[in-house]
């Protein structure tokens, strides 16, 4: 039988309820990243248990297994995803399959249950692991980024099934670990062998399609001057006298102001599908010592984008980090003393990036899916990174981003997502997996 694209709307909007019970569940679980990668975060492992249970009540066969970290990190050293110190006792990624009847294409769902840290609990209007439901959202940590998304994952393939939808090809359902400090989580699900012909990782897009996102990269630039008295009349540098790295920090920052500049305009640095020009973001400034010390050394912590196309022979964002070096060089040789006693760039993260074609198959397939239900078909960048790239990839599975809520609303505190928006995206990724599987594997 051949279900409508109305009649699977339906059904979603019927269960409306149950999807908000599904992410307020999940949102009960701390599943807090840690800043320790060695430590598990407290509701880690129970949030996948809970999920593989679903997963199992549906018929898929499940695999919940906690990765090697050391193992990994040997296998991919210099390669996304493969980030040093990464250990996953307590941490487990789930993966499960669902089998079809055969010839179709397959899709891989895809997400994320690790969260940020809640912050101060008075910045809060309530408990952030106790979900509340008023006016329209579903209020809690992670109902965003992005548990909001798995519950609709999950939703979609529990409806269809309940409706006695017939898939031809299987539909393959992965939850990681590690997302949220540097997508090991994900490099061990591509390695463990999780893939599709397509996937959908639903990181939060307001319900977009979303085939691109940025490459990130973290660095530290530290800038050391010479620390001295703060209110006595000091000597020359040259003479043995301090140099105050409040100052130097000053024109290293003015400095990256100006690249930023540059890159407004230069096409590398730009993407019609991106809202904004990549960008050198200014996320945290340590500097001085002591209230009446010169400050003796300077920090400025940096958050970078990239795009698909400036990615390295590695996948990596290994070019950007030479431009970023080499303006760092420039700007010390405009000072006498930096130019002797240069500033340096101390990498700490490279999460790369990924776009699909917008005339790939599955994202045509998808954007019809997306018309269908009442939502925008259009295409859009996400600004952010994700972890589209290691599926995309390292697995052979194009893999776009889709998910309810506002991105902005991520890690913010009392973050929070529309039912509207959640229904609509559950109503999106049902049509899509039945249309996408019961395509023949042999069709263009």
């Amino acid at each position: 039988m051949t279900l409508s694209p109305e009649t699977i709307a339906e059904a979603v909007e019927a269960r409306a309820d149950r999807i908000v019970d599904t992410l307020s569940r999940l949102v009960e679980f701390p599943s807090i990243v840690m800043n320790d990668p060695t430590k598990a975060g407290p509701g880690e492992r129970d949030c996948q248990i809970y999920l593989q249970k679903r997963l199992e009540s549906l018929g898929f066969t499940t695999d919940l297994w906690e990765p090697d970290g050391p193992g990994l990190l040997a296998k991919y050293e210099g390669r996304p995803g493969a980030n040093k110190g990464r250990t996953f006792e307590g941490r487990p990624n789930l993966g499960g399959t669902l089998k079809g009847s055969g010839n179709g294409r397959s899709i891989m769902l895809t997400g994320h249950i690790d969260v940020v840290p809640p912050g101060p609990a008075t910045h809060w209007r309530s408990d952030p692991f106790v979900p509340v439901v008023e006016d329209g959202f579903v209020r809690g940590r992670g109902t965003v980024d992005m548990k909001g998304g798995v519950a609709c994952m999950l939703m979609a393939v529990e409806i269809l099934k309940e409706i006695g939808a017939e898939l031809k090809g299987d539909v393959v359902f992965t939850t990681v670990v590690d997302e949220e400090i540097g997508g090991m989580g994900s490099l061990a699900m591509v390695d463990r062998g999780f893939s599709a012909d397509a996937g959908i990782m639903t990181e939060p897009t307001a319900n977009r399609i979303a085939p691109l996102c940025h490459g990130i990269l973290w660095g530290r630039i530290v800038i050391d001057g010479i620390g001295g008295h703060a209110e006595l009349t000091p000597n020359a540098w040259y003479a043995g006298g301090p140099v105050d790295a409040v100052q130097l920090t000053r024109q290293m920052l003015d400095g990256l102001d100006i690249l930023n500049r540059r890159w407004m305009h230069d096409p590398r640095k730009n993407h019609p599908l991106m809202a904004m020009p990549n960008q050198i973001i200014i996320t945290q400034l340590n500097v001085g010592e002591h209230p009446s010390s010169m400050a003796g050394r300077g920090e400025i912590v940096i958050d970078v984008q990239y795009l698909p196309h400036e990615k390295d022979e590695f996948g990596l964002g290994g070019h950007v980090k030479r431009e970023i070096e080499a303006h760092v060089a420039a700007v010390c040789l405009a000072d006498p003393y930096l130019k002797e006693h240069p500033a340096r760039v101390e990498w700490i993260l490279d999460a790369d990036c990924a776009e699909v074609p917008a005339d790939h198959p599955f994202v045509e397939s998808f954007q019809g899916a997306v018309a269908a239900a009442k939502l925008d078909p259009a295409l859009s960048g996400f600004g952010a990174h994700s972890d589209i790239g290691l599926p995309t990839g390292l697995g052979n599975t194009p893999t776009v981003n889709f998910g309810p809520g506002d991105p902005a609303q991520s890690h913010q505190p009392n973050e929070r997502v529309s039912i509207e928006d959640l229904v609509a995206c559950t109503k999106a990724i049902a049509l899509t997996v039945y249309d996408w599987t019961n395509r023949e594997r042999s069709a263009a």
